[in-house]
C-alpha cells in the first residue's frame, strides 16, 4: 500500500522528478529512496469465438411405399336373369291373292268445231253535214246521206260436242303362299349364376413416409490474440527490483 502511494505521488510529480538532479551509483547509499523508471509489457489475452463453417440445413428423407401383389377374389360377371325366347312356328298356305287391281282410264275427246264467216251491219247509215267550198271560194255546208256500214266476222260453230270415254281394265288374281302361325313365340326366364375369378391387386403393406432430418450447423472455434492493455512507464523502487548492474 505504501509503495502504491509512493508510485502515485511520483507519477503525479513526474515533471519535478525529471528536473531534479540524478543520483549516481556511488550516491545510492546516501539517498533516502530511489525509484527506477521501467516500461511494463503489453498485456495480451487469447479470446475464442465460434464461427459457422457450414450453416445448418434440413433434408427430407422419403421412404417409398412397400407393396405386394395378392390374389383377390372378384366377381367377373354378376348373377343375372336371362330371357330365352323361342321363335314362332309357321306353315305355308296357298290362297287367292289380288295380283293387279281394277284400273279405269278416262279419255277426253274434245269438241269438233267449224269456222264460218258472217256479214253484220255495224251502222244502218243516215245523214251528215259536210263542209265544202264553192268555185268562188265561199264556204258551203251541205246535208248528205251516208250509206250503211257492214263488217264481216268469223265465228266457230260446234259440229260435234266434247265427250269422255272410260276404259275399264278388270282386276287380275293369282295364287300366292301365305305364312300361317302354328305356334306363337315363347319367352322363358333362366337364372345364370355369377362368375367368380381371381384378380391380382397391389396392396400397400407400408405406406410411403417422409422424415425431416435437421442437420446442425458445423461450428469451429477460432482463437484470436487481443491486446488487453498496452505497456506503460512506471516507477519501481530500486531496492525492490533486482540489481541490473
Amino acid at each position: 500500500m505504501r509503495n502504491f502511494v509512493i508510485r502515485a505521488s511520483l507519477a503525479a510529480s513526474g515533471i519535478a522528478l525529471a528536473a531534479a538532479p540524478a543520483f549516481s551509483a556511488n550516491d545510492r547509499c546516501t539517498a533516502i529512496a530511489c525509484y527506477d523508471k521501467v516500461r511494463t509489457p503489453d498485456v495480451y489475452a487469447t479470446k475464442t469465438r465460434q464461427v459457422i463453417v457450414r450453416p445448418g440445413w434440413r433434408e427430407v428423407v422419403t421412404t417409398p411405399p412397400v407393396a405386394k401383389q395378392v390374389a383377390v377374389p372378384v366377381v367377373m360377371r354378376p348373377g343375372r336373369w336371362r330371357t330365352v325366347t323361342a321363335p314362332p312356328v309357321y306353315t305355308t298356305k296357298l290362297e287367292r291373292v289380288l295380283v293387279r287391281a281394277e284400273t279405269r282410264r278416262v279419255e277426253f275427246i274434245p269438241a269438233e268445231t267449224r269456222r264460218i264467216e258472217q256479214t253484220v251491219v255495224v251502222s244502218s247509215g243516215g245523214t251528215a253535214w259536210v263542209r265544202t267550198r264553192g268555185p268562188s271560194g265561199r264556204e258551203r255546208l251541205c246535208k248528205v246521206r251516208t250509206p250503211p256500214v257492214t263488217k264481216t266476222i268469223a265465228r266457230d260453230v260446234i259440229v260435234s260436242p266434247a265427250r269422255r270415254i272410260v276404259y275399264v281394265t278388270p282386276a287380275a288374281y293369282g295364287v300366292a303362299p301365305r305364312p300361317v302361325l302354328i305356334k306363337p313365340a315363347t319367352a322363358t326366364r333362366v337364372y345364370e349364376p355369377p362368375v367368380h375369378g381371381l384378380n391380382n391387386r397391389s396392396i400397400v403393406v407400408r405406406p410411403a413416409t417422409a422424415q425431416i432430418v435437421n442437420h446442425p450447423p458445423v461450428v469451429a472455434v477460432e482463437r484470436e490474440r487481443v491486446l488487453l492493455r498496452e505497456g506503460r512507464d512506471v516507477w519501481v523502487n530500486s531496492r525492490s527490483r533486482p540489481e541490473a548492474d
